[in-house]
């Protein structure tokens, strides 16, 4: 009995466990052509997670998700998104403070939820809250 409970949990999917994350940060450059007599230096590039956006198909089809909770606690504000069917796939977009950079990407199958938790009672450079956390599985 115990060989066939151990097969059978070897044959779930991988995709039902899938984890998706944006990066906590990314590296990002500008470079900007000074006018006539300026100079120009460059301070830190690392940008910070602020945000994500769901969407159901590519995302230049523009159909945004919107989300299905949003808890406010002392700490914490955590939206949460529920993945319904689609016979198109999830897209995941990542932004970042101080970049105008947008990562993109297609959720693996099996993905069915997302969820962001923003810091509350702290602010990061331009005013919004930090994110703590996120995740899709």
């Amino acid at each position: 009995m115990r060989v066939a409970l151990v097969a059978g949990c070897l044959c779930v999917p991988a995709a039902s466990w899938a984890e998706v994350a944006c990066p906590d940060s990314i590296r990002a450059e500008q470079r900007v052509e000074p006018p006539e007599g300026w100079s120009v230096s460059y301070g830190d590039s690392t940008a910070r997670l602020a945000g994500i956006a769901l969407f159901d198909g590519p995302p230049a089809n523009r159909v945004r998700l919107k989300q299905d909770q949003a808890r406010q606690g002392k700490r914490e504000l955590v939206l949460r998104w529920v993945l319904r069917d689609s016979p198109r796939t999830h897209y995941l977009q990542c932004s970042y403070d101080r970049s105008n950079a947008v990562l993109t990407m297609p959720l693996p199958p099996g993905v069915r939820a997302c969820e962001l938790v923003f810091e509350r009672g702290n602010t990061i450079p331009g005013g919004s809250m930090p994110v703590k956390r996120m995740f899709c599985r």
